[in-house]
């Protein structure tokens, strides 16, 4: 059969479409337009072919390939790549539709298990395979001497961890400093490991100021200090403060050092302002300062000459304390009279004084 010549533009040297619009070819003949359709069904069978051969991340080819065509059933076989081995069949085969078929034939190799780290953990990103990472960190107290990761990586014919474990080693300190008229419970070691502690105290008549004991930390995951800072003995006295009107309650002194205290109250018919409760501080001083005790009655019964309290008030001649408001009644002894326009009664005052009178007189 003899083919009709191809419309200029239509197919290319390659067999491929040209960019001639397709609706030019409605303008040929329907006998030329039968007879492309059959070239178009004969090219078919001959793209089917496939081109070059599949670029895969885990293999390659066994031989060199220059050709850029392979017939349709043509099989190429192929070499797992370093850090890979063969779980099936490695080859791929060029089928009827113009593409490469294959199943994924080599799987990545797997690193040895690196076991525990003695003081700290292994983190496992995603697992032990060829390519993959782990990271190493050391518990509280503890500082990593090597490396910080380690890759699954090619090593000879197959495959094993670019770093080994590392170790991890207790942060130690040096003997805790020495303080004066004081001393602590350590002994003569060079060293002191990771949360190791030592007890400060001090010598007669000096007090403490800070806490009794300190421990071994670490400081920027490598260096071992003291925390806190070791106390200091100091030579603290206070002596008693005096408070006018005011009662000890306890804490009777006479020579009182840090953080000693007193507590205190006031006497009957007086009220305490500020704190009832005080302490030698550091400074050789009360904090806070002692406090206060104001008047707040009127203190004792009021001298009137000859006179005496009237029936009921007459039980009151041994009280000591009145409150404001209080109001007392006196009467005049035998041979006696009130004053003239003199009132006949005391009354407690605002500011804790008596009202004035002067008494009785002789008749």
């Amino acid at each position: 059969m003899h083919l009709p010549r191809v419309p200029h533009g239509v197919l290319d040297t390659k067999r491929k479409m040209a960019a001639r619009p397709f609706s030019g070819l409605w303008k040929v003949s329907d006998p030329t337009l039968l007879q492309m359709t059959l070239v178009a069904g004969l090219l078919a069978s001959v793209l089917g072919d496939c081109g070059p051969p599949p670029d895969l991340q885990f293999a390659s080819p066994d031989n060199k390939v220059n050709n850029k065509d392979f017939k349709t059933g043509t099989t190429l076989k192929y070499t797992c790549l370093p850090g890979y081995s063969r779980i099936r069949p490695s080859s791929v085969t060029c089928n009827d539709r113009g593409s490469w078929d294959y199943r994924v034939f080599c799987a990545k190799k797997q690193c040895r298990n690196l076991g525990d780290l003695p003081n700290g953990k292994i983190e496992v990103k995603t697992d032990f395979l060829f390519g993959s990472t782990v990271e190493f960190s050391c518990s509280e107290g503890y500082f990593l001497i090597g490396s910080a990761t380690s890759h699954c990586e090619i090593q000879d014919k197959g495959v094993d961890w670019s770093d080994p474990l590392p170790q991890c080693i207790i942060v130690k300190c040096k003997p805790p400093p020495t303080i004066s008229n004081g001393k602590h419970n350590g002994g003569d070691e060079d060293f002191y490991t990771y949360g190791s502690s030592v007890t400060y105290s001090c010598d007669p008549d000096f007090s403490m100021l800070g806490k009794a004991s300190i421990s071994c930390r670490v400081e920027n995951k490598t260096i071992g200090v003291w925390y806190p800072s070791p106390p200091t003995c100091k030579n603290i006295v206070c002596h008693g403060p005096r408070v006018r009107n005011g009662i000890i309650l306890s804490g009777f002194g006479p020579i009182y050092h840090y953080k000693d205290s007193i507590l205190f109250s006031c006497k009957k018919g007086y009220i305490l302002n500020g704190n009832n409760l005080i302490h030698c501080d550091a400074n050789n001083e009360w904090h806070p300062s002692p406090p206060t005790c104001e008047l707040n009655s009127c203190i004792g019964l009021p001298d009137i000459p000859h006179a005496v309290w009237d029936g009921k008030d007459n039980k009151l001649k041994n009280q000591e304390v009145f409150e404001v408001g209080t109001e007392l009644k006196y009467q005049c002894k035998f041979g006696y009279r009130p004053i003239p326009d003199e009132p006949l009664t005391f009354t407690c005052q605002k500011n804790f004084t008596w009202t004035p009178s002067k008494g009785c007189e002789c008749k």
